[in-house]
């Protein structure tokens, strides 16, 4: 239970879890962010564009790497690469070349990516720089216009592997279905053989680079992205005197930024209560955080529940463990948040919070990267006033010991698959390999708006960092570099999106006052283990054992003081 907003544990607790367009001002800028997709029946029809780039050549270095992220395997030696490009990308292009000049690849094949439009200019990018050192060989980019097109069409290959496209980049929420399907193709010999970088100071950072391109134990992606979820201020507010001297006189605390929940709930409502103009002249609310018809439960709920030691599923069993005191205490602060933010919280698209954090119209709020570069944009009315931190956590006591539990969400993310289908896997693997090294990555990254920051040297080294800091600044990178270190996967089992429709559905129905909390989790919990005996509990079980270990240490280590693990 919880006293005092601290999570209490004694024992084992109950035996018995894009595409998005945001308009700001008059511009709308595509994101994307996956939305819940359930299980395709009927592929729906779908325009394509394909965009024809030339693409080449080089050499390579033996290192050790992980093939599964705890065995250590040792690459295929190969010789050194062209100067001026990292060792990641120097071992993919001369791959390419030995390819070439063994005959196994030949110079003007074509590779084929599907992709949504939303990274077609991160892609261009990409097979842009690749031009230099590969012009033998041929990239199309098969573009579709929304990510559902994306999962759709990628799930029908799954059943005609006609082989119409070599590689398809995918939110990492989609994993286990493609995998299961057939189509994503096990990476741990080329990770093997080619060292894609995933040791070492300049490696994505972990847990993500490991949650997101495993599936039961095994490598079957490339990371391309982050999408984790940093705290969003108004630190003009939070650094005024008169207002701290007035805050600490109500509720006897300072304030600063919230570390809890608790805090958080605090504060929102004091800067509620003072009802104050926005730079844009509307109201100025405590807080906005995700409460709508699409992202309320893997975001704002998820995130709580997670933090309050709330494990999703029962590691021996499979059984949901949503309807439970953790749950419950999600549900609280919700609810307790909800009188100090805007109405639209309930019913607004998720655009809603963009708009009215750049207006200046919250103080506190929580999203993706791309609201931190919208927010510094000169056109942002808190370009110089906003603030980034982590995301606020839970003390939860274990054994009478209190414990700070901070946890950030990282919503769907982009990674990219190469097809069980097609005619050159090894060529595909190479060209990402390539695309997401530490040179040729960062130009990728900052040449549009819906991939992000992944690899830790972006953030530490000061040949990549000064090239991030123009698109983030400096205080985001190091708050977000500490929040990809803390972050936690999306469900990224089969029917993953399944289970977060229903929880969405859950959340949303109690934050608008249409359903009991107790009703909604039960509810949950019942269409949870429908969704897990339609797909198999063993093999649900397998996925989320392998899933559940790349969690946050320190999340992992309160569901071991509970019993949970």
């Amino acid at each position: 239970m919880y006293i005092n907003g601290v999570m209490t544990v004694g024992e084992e607790v109950d035996k018995s879890r894009r595409y998005f367009l945001v308009t700001i001002g008059s511009a709308i800028v595509a994101l994307g962010v996956g939305y819940a997709i359930g299980r395709v029946t009927a592929p729906a029809k779908v325009t394509e564009k394909i965009v024809t780039k030339i693409v080449t050549t080089t050499t390579t270095r033996t290192e050790t790497v992980p093939a599964t992220g705890t065995t250590p395997v040792s690459p295929t030696p190969t010789p050194t690469g062209p100067a001026g490009l990292s060792g990641v990308a120097a071992r993919a292009v001369q791959g390419v070349k030995d390819l070439i000049n063994r005959g196994v690849v030949k110079p003007g094949t074509t590779m084929r990516i599907l992709h949504v439009a939303g990274s077609r200019a991160n892609l261009e990018k990409a097979i842009e720089l690749w031009s230099k050192y590969v012009p033998e060989i041929k990239v199309e980019l098969i573009t579709l216009g929304q990510e559902p097109d994306v999962y759709n069409k990628a799930m029908q290959e799954a059943v005609t592997k006609t082989g119409t496209f070599d590689a398809v980049t995918i939110f990492s929420t989609w994993l286990g279905d493609l995998v299961e399907a057939g189509l994503a193709k096990p990476l741990d010999e080329y990770y093997s053989k080619y060292d894609p970088g995933y040791t070492g100071p300049c490696a994505p950072i972990t847990p993500l680079r490991d949650y997101v391109t495993m599936y039961k134990g095994h490598r079957y992606s490339l990371v391309l992205d982050s999408d984790v979820f940093t705290l969003s201020y108004r630190k003009d507010l939070l650094n005024n005197p008169d207002y701290a001297k007035e805050f600490e006189s109500q509720y006897g605390m300072k304030l600063k930024v919230p570390d809890t929940w608790e805090e958080l709930i605090k504060m929102a409502e004091f800067f509620t209560n003072l009802k104050l103009k926005a730079p844009s002249g509307g109201r100025v609310w405590g807080a906005y955080f995700y409460a709508e018809p699409r992202f309320a439960a893997y975001i704002t709920w998820l995130n709580i529940f997670i933090e309050a030691g709330g494990i999703p599923f029962d590691l021996k069993t499979m059984d949901p463990k949503v309807d439970s005191p953790e749950g419950r205490y999600a549900f609280d602060v919700m609810l307790r948040l909800k009188p100090y933010m805007p109405p639209e919280a309930i019913t607004a698209s998720w655009a809603d919070l963009y708009d009215k954090f750049i207006k200046g119209e919250t103080v506190f709020t929580a999203a993706w990267p791309s609201l931190t570069k919208e927010a510094h944009r000169p056109t942002s009315l808190v370009k110089d006033k906003a603030g980034s931190a982590l995301m606020p956590g839970v003390e939860v006591e274990v054994g009478g010991t209190k414990k700070l539990v901070k946890a950030a969400p990282n919503p769907v993310n982009w990674v990219v698959i190469v097809s069980n289908y097609s005619k050159h896997p090894e060529l595909t693997y190479l060209f990402f390999q390539f695309a997401t090294a530490p040179d040729i990555g960062l130009e990728m990254v900052l040449q549009g708006v819906i991939l992000d920051l992944f690899r830790r040297c972006w953030f530490t080294d000061p040949k990549y960092r000064a090239k991030a800091a123009q698109g983030y600044g400096e205080e985001f990178l190091d708050v977000y570099m500490k929040s990809i270190e803390i972050s936690y996967p999306d469900l990224l089992i089969r029917g993953g999106p399944e289970y977060l429709a229903k929880l969405t559905t859950e959340v949303n129905a109690v934050m608008a006052g249409t359903k009991d909390p107790e009703a909604a989790l039960s509810d949950v919990a019942a269409e949870w283990d429908s969704i897990t005996k339609k797909y198999g509990v063993d093999s649900q079980l397998e996925a989320w054992k392998s899933l559940a270990q790349l969690f946050p240490e320190d999340v992992k280590s309160v569901w071991k003081a509970k019993g949970y693990m």
